[in-house]
């Protein structure tokens, strides 16, 4: 069984990184946490203080079919995260309990002060869920 410790964020794909944090900050009392460049993505993270709710608004690199689909389409979640304590004890029991893994542990040295990591799973409904750790 894989333990978090609670919702770390949700990620949401969105056409416009920028106009969505503006509109996030402006319409729904949303701060600026970060913003960062990884993986040739646009990532910015807001955050509500009086809920403790944090969005990665990501917008894909522009020619890809995912930045292609959301500006068709419009922006959708993309995964939920959750924080691990110890994220390689939790992958162990992630690909002990049989869990499809989209992605094993990933390091992104941009995100935060000392980098973040993070794996990332297909749960049950086919919905993507990633387990995550703050370094």
């Amino acid at each position: 069984m894989v333990k978090s410790k609670r919702l770390q964020h949700i990620g949401i794909l969105v056409p416009d990184a920028e106009a969505a944090a503006e509109w996030y900050i402006e319409k729904s009392d949303f701060e600026k946490k970060a913003e960062f460049t990884a993986q040739g993505s646009r990532v910015i993270f807001v955050y509500s203080r009086d809920t403790k709710v944090m969005c990665e608004l990501i917008q894909r690199p522009a020619g890809s079919d995912e930045a292609a689909d959301v500006e068709t389409h419009g922006g959708r979640i993309d995964h939920i995260a959750y924080e691990a304590e110890d994220l390689e004890k939790e992958f162990a029991h992630a690909k002990e309990a049989g869990m499809d893994i989209i992605e094993g542990i990933v390091e992104v040295p941009e995100f935060w002060e000392n980098g973040f990591q993070y794996f990332l799973v297909y749960g049950a409904g086919g919905e993507k869920v990633e387990y995550c750790k703050v370094l």
